[in-house]
Formats: C-alpha cells, sequence, structure tokens
C-alpha cells in the first residue's frame, strides 16, 4: 500500500508539471493533495512522529524562505508551496541533494525557454516554452519528486 501512495503521488507530480507548463499555474488542491498523501505514507509505514515532525519542520523552513523570494517577486507562489511539499517528502537530510536535482532541471528549462523565445516565438512549442511567461518550474520540482518517490535513487541512499 505504501509503494501506491507513491504512484498516486508520483501522478500528481505529472498532473502539476503539465499545469505548469500549459497555464504557469499550480493548483492548490493539486499541491496539497500531494502534500497530504505524504501524512498517509507517513502513518502506513507507521514513520515515528519525531521524524513526521522533522520533515514538517523542514517543509516550513523551506515556505518561510521561499515565501520571501515570492515577495522579492523572484518565485511564483505555487512554485513556493509545491516546493515545501516535496521537502515535507524528502525530510532535512535529503533537502540539500533535492534542491540541487532541482536546480539542474531548471537550467535546461532555462535555456529551453530563451531559445524558444528567440528561436520560434510563434508556434505553438515556443508559447509553452517561452521564458517571458515564466518558468514553470513545477517541471523541475516534478522530476525532484520524481526521484525522490522512486525507491533507491541517489536522494533517497
Amino acid at each position: 500500500m505504501p509503494n501506491a501512495i507513491c504512484y498516486i503521488a508520483g501522478v500528481l507530480l505529472l498532473a502539476l508539471s503539465w499545469t505548469d507548463l500549459r497555464d504557469r499555474r499550480l493548483p492548490d488542491p493539486l499541491v496539497a493533495a500531494f502534500g497530504s498523501l505524504y501524512l498517509v505514507h507517513a502513518w502506513l509505514i507507521a514513520m515515528p512522529w519525531d521524524v513526521v515532525a522533522q520533515h514538517v519542520l523542514t517543509a516550513c523552513v523551506c515556505f518561510a524562505i521561499g515565501a520571501c523570494l515570492h515577495v522579492a517577486g523572484q518565485l511564483g507562489g505555487g512554485d513556493v508551496k509545491l516546493a515545501s511539499m516535496l521537502l515535507l517528502w524528502v525530510g532535512a537530510r535529503a533537502a540539500c541533494p533535492t534542491l540541487a536535482l532541482v536546480s539542474l532541471c531548471g537550467l535546461p528549462l532555462l535555456l529551453i525557454g530563451v531559445a524558444a523565445d528567440r528561436l520560434v516565438p510563434a508556434s505553438t512549442f515556443g508559447h509553452w516554452c517561452s521564458a517571458k511567461r515564466g518558468l514553470p518550474y513545477g517541471v523541475p520540482l516534478a522530476i525532484a519528486g520524481w526521484f525522490a518517490l522512486l525507491p533507491h535513487t541517489l536522494i533517497n541512499g
């Protein structure tokens, strides 16, 4: 059953990345569902409550830092919420590798966005990938989430 929860969370990440790519929005109900699945997963695997609390604290710290970046205009509100929920899943131990993977996945996204603006601005591809519309950071967050949800990855050890 815990694996089923991870698969459902992976499907939610797929839906979130698609929505962010298409609309540049991360719907709150999907983000909340992704985060809520962590609590179900923790309960199903009988995770100790002190570990759950540490994961929640990690998510809260991420949200506080992300909120500051959002107020400064550097990060979208949906990205802040999704990043917080992702760190809820991975906890403090895997926060740095997860955020490094998000950054590594975000760089090609930026390059594709800039290239789309210069090479094919009038096409559908150019519109979806345009950096002028903002970067859909839900996509690299989702990719890092898939790695975090999969067992035996570099993030999970």
